[in-house]
């Protein structure tokens, strides 16, 4: 796949007006984003719990996350990030990609809309 990154907008979920603008590396294997700390704690972001993740290379690491609202190509929507330490890669991830109903095109290295999926059943 064709390596890209994207520019975001990251806002504090209960006051939209603290909002700070980055670009983020496409990774499609990642879960969460990973968002400088120093943002989030300028933005004071409500935290969630800390997480273990699985590194590529089989590591792990354990990191705090957070909840933000996130802006990607015109829509906003509320995701869990991570708190990206100096040295971590700056990821935007699975979970905002699909909360935002986008897709990856790998050739115009662009995201692309996606339909949202769910499963009807009747009780």
């Amino acid at each position: 796949m064709g390596h890209f990154s994207v520019r975001t907008a990251v806002k504090h979920p209960a006051d939209r007006t603290r909002v700070e603008e980055i670009d983020l590396f496409v990774d499609t294997g990642a879960t969460l984003s990973w968002v400088p700390r120093e943002v989030l704690e300028r933005l004071d972001v409500p935290r969630l719990p800390r997480r273990q993740f699985v590194l590529a290379d089989g590591g792990t690491v354990e990191r705090e996350t957070a909840l933000v609202l996130m802006q990607l190509d015109r829509t906003e929507g509320g995701v869990t990030v991570v708190f990206a330490e100096p040295g971590d890669a700056l990821l935007l991830g699975a979970t905002a990609l699909e909360t935002h109903g986008l897709g990856v095109d790998p050739i115009r290295r662009q995201l692309i809309p996606r339909s949202l999926l769910a499963m009807h059943v009747r009780m």
